[in-house]
């Protein structure tokens, strides 16, 4: 009886504890890091779809080196800009830590300062999407536009986007 017991009592506490672990909201959007995503991810991803579909698109090796260059230069340049804007996160922290007397006009410049680095580097990955479309031909760049609605077909067939889908029916109204 006492196994049996305890046996049932760990078993009911792994369940709840996991349910509540599942039951959290994800850590991203808990810390308030939702746009950050934009600083972290390395703008290369083109070019792993232009190595993969580079006999489809008849893309040279010429054309792939210029791009590789020009994404090891925003590579860095794009470092330069996350050094900066950590900066300017370890500066706020710096100015909340003193909870009795804030400035808020230093508060407001310093986040003024990360709005504008955000918006630096958003303007930053627009101009290396531009001059990437400046190598490739315009046969090329409407293939590889075509590539990009078909993977973007194929996430929506998904389970993962069918799981989202449901919940369209409150949105959209019912059509009879």
């Amino acid at each position: 009886m006492k196994k049996s017991l305890k046996f049932l009592v760990v078993v009911s506490a792994v369940v709840l504890l996991t349910a509540s672990s599942l039951a959290q909201p994800f850590q991203e959007m808990r810390r308030g890091h939702r746009g950050q995503r934009m600083m972290r991810r390395a703008p290369a991803g083109i070019l792993m779809v232009l190595k993969a579909n580079q006999k489809e698109l008849n893309i040279t090796d010429d054309q792939l080196d210029k791009i590789n260059a020009l994404m090891d230069s925003s590579a860095e340049k794009m470092v330069e800009m996350q050094n900066a804007n950590n900066l300017i996160r370890l500066e706020l922290k710096k100015l909340l830590q003193d909870r009795e007397n804030l400035d808020y006009a230093k508060i407001k410049a310093t986040l003024s300062k990360s709005a504008s680095n955000r918006h630096e580097v958003f303007i930053h990955r627009l101009k290396v999407r531009e001059e990437i479309g400046t190598v490739l031909t315009p046969e090329q760049r409407d293939a590889l536009k075509e590539i990009g609605k078909d993977r973007m077909r194929d996430r929506k067939m998904s389970p993962r986007g069918e799981r989202f889908r449901r919940f369209r029916r409150f949105r959209e109204p019912v059509k009879k």
